[in-house]
């Protein structure tokens, strides 16, 4: 198959594409910047969502997969992006694998979890569609961890969130882009932590450590303007019981794989 791969230079892009590469898929890489891939072609791009429609026509692939989120700024690329992908593939063969988020509610007051709601409406109108809803991915490059890590610090959060590993989400999106028809699915790992407790274990792995803030939830909503990933920090992550993939590594096993990219 010849996959066009969108986000393929970012963390889950980077597993996605070696997993797709050892199932002998060619795949192609747009990027914003001069990257060469060894084992992917690279196209370069400026990122507006006409190109992304633009390669399409031009690649004719067999599959496109977007990645490509942002958990600050203009949240509209949620939802153009998916748009110019839709329009061009309507009524194709060409198979539209799209990620979005756990949580991910037209009517949630979070901006993020709004604008992926648009997207998935766009990419709901095809017949030849996947929608990946993941959790909290957990591997080496997840910037929540190397956040923490640099700053030794972290707000002490009581959200529940169900951690996947990235090369488990890897798999599943590798497997959905070889089918067809259409799937919509949560994907979650096997345990449930709060957010604080899980930065705390990862952190400790790496042998360095953070200091968890008891900060009460009211402060933090009040610097939600000057941080627009907050609201989604305290949004529960949890898969729902209807239309989920859980899976069954140990937590502990993932956080270790975590901890490797940061010391």
């Amino acid at each position: 198959m010849r996959v066009l791969l969108l986000g393929g230079t970012g963390f889950i892009g980077g597993f996605l594409l070696r997993e797709l590469k050892d199932r002998g898929h060619d795949v192609v890489v747009p990027t914003r910047r001069d990257l060469k891939l060894g084992n992917a072609k690279t196209i370069k791009v400026s990122g507006r969502p006409e190109e992304y429609a633009r390669l399409v026509e031009r690649l004719d692939p067999d599959a496109v997969v977007n990645l490509i989120g942002v958990l600050r700024g203009d949240y509209s690329v949620h939802y153009e992006i998916p748009k110019a992908l839709s329009r061009v593939v309507e009524g194709s063969e060409v198979r539209l694998v799209h990620v979005s988020a756990l949580g991910t509610d037209g009517g949630s007051p979070v901006e993020y979890f709004r604008s992926k709601a648009l997207g998935e409406k766009e990419v709901q109108k095809l017949e030849n569609y996947a929608i990946v809803r993941p959790s909290l991915v957990l591997g080496p490059g997840q910037r929540l961890f190397r956040d923490a890590f640099r700053r030794k610090l972290f707000p002490d959060l009581k959200t529940r969130v169900q951690p996947v590993d990235v090369r488990d989400l890897s798999k599943i999106l590798a497997d959905l882009t070889e089918k067809g028809g259409v799937d919509e699915l949560n994907v979650c790992g096997s345990e449930v932590v709060p957010l604080g407790r899980l930065v705390w274990e990862v952190m400790r792995a790496t042998g360095k450590g953070v200091y968890l803030i008891p900060l009460p939830e009211f402060l933090l909503r009040l610097v939600e303007r000057l941080d627009s990933s907050i609201p989604m920090a305290l949004t529960e992550n949890v898969c729902p019981g209807k239309e989920s993939v859980v899976f069954g590594r140990p937590l502990r096993e993932s956080i270790a794989f975590t901890a490797e990219g940061l010391r």
